[in-house]
């Protein structure tokens, strides 16, 4: 049997939230719930639509001041992520120019209403130069937002997300720049191309976000936490940063964990 490298398999048992509202299928106030879900998905559609066009203000009323967010390219706060988007930005074609498209989302959230996880299908397209040849990277991938309610309002406090498959395509077909096999499968399976290219330009790619691997099940262990109302820690698909804590002990706050009607 030939090697498989998108074996896709069931979360663990043990990572599914089963308390966690969603998609209508369960809950009390059906109306009232699906609304909270409409308003998380709006907030998270965001990402491609202000980030994409480099509306900065917009793309930051996304997130709490201590977010934490990680790419295949940039690990850190969001001010810091944004800093360095802006100078990706500055630096044109030798860096990548990033766009996203959107392909849909499902939210859950916990009874309360103030915990949510927003799973998001996209594809990352990345244009890169070498020698001269144009080339577009697009990846399938999930987006995973980690969001809080405070005071009213929702906003995401962890970002990450999983690669399902890339490939590399020649902008012009008549112009081709030689990928080397045998360097790109040194890289994990969901996103190999794309590391590669990332490895290309000095920007050495993070490389637990495979959605084949046991990162899988770390990243939905982590999110049944959040709904149930643990201290969760990046790394979201690995082992915790030490030292990190959110700015803003939300623990401490029993208000949070109440219901509001």
């Amino acid at each position: 049997m030939p090697f498989d490298r998108y074996a896709t398999f069931q979360p663990d048992e043990s990572t599914y939230a089963s308390n966690a509202l969603r998609n209508n299928a369960n809950g009390v106030y059906p109306d009232r719930e699906a609304l909270e879900r409409f308003k998380i998905r709006e907030l998270c559609e965001g990402w491609g639509s202000y980030r994409d066009a480099a509306e900065w203000q917009n793309y930051r009323s996304m997130f709490f001041d201590d977010a934490y967010i990680t790419t295949s390219w940039k690990q850190g706060s969001i001010d810091e992520f944004i800093q360095a988007s802006k100078d990706g930005f500055a630096e044109g074609s030798s860096f990548m120019y990033i766009a996203h498209r959107i392909c849909g989302s499902s939210v859950e959230t916990n009874t309360q209403l103030t915990r949510a996880v927003c799973k998001m299908k996209t594809t990352i397209t990345c244009r890169f130069t070498f020698d001269g040849v144009e080339m577009d990277n697009e990846a399938d991938c999930r987006f995973f937002f980690l969001l809080e309610k405070r005071e009213g309002r929702w906003g995401v406090c962890l970002f990450t997300l999983l690669f399902d498959k890339d490939k590399f395509v020649p902008v012009n077909p008549e112009r081709r720049f030689r990928v080397p096999e045998e360097e790109v499968d040194q890289f994990p399976s969901g996103y190999r191309y794309l590391a590669w290219a990332e490895e290309k330009i000095g920007r050495p790619p993070k490389l637990n976000l495979d959605s084949h691997g046991p990162e899988k099940n770390v990243l939905y262990g982590k999110c049944k936490d959040w709904l149930e109302g643990r201290l969760v820690v990046p790394d979201l698909t690995g082992a915790d940063i030490p030292g990190w804590k959110p700015r803003v002990d939300a623990f401490r706050d029993r208000e949070l964990y109440r219901p509001r009607l």
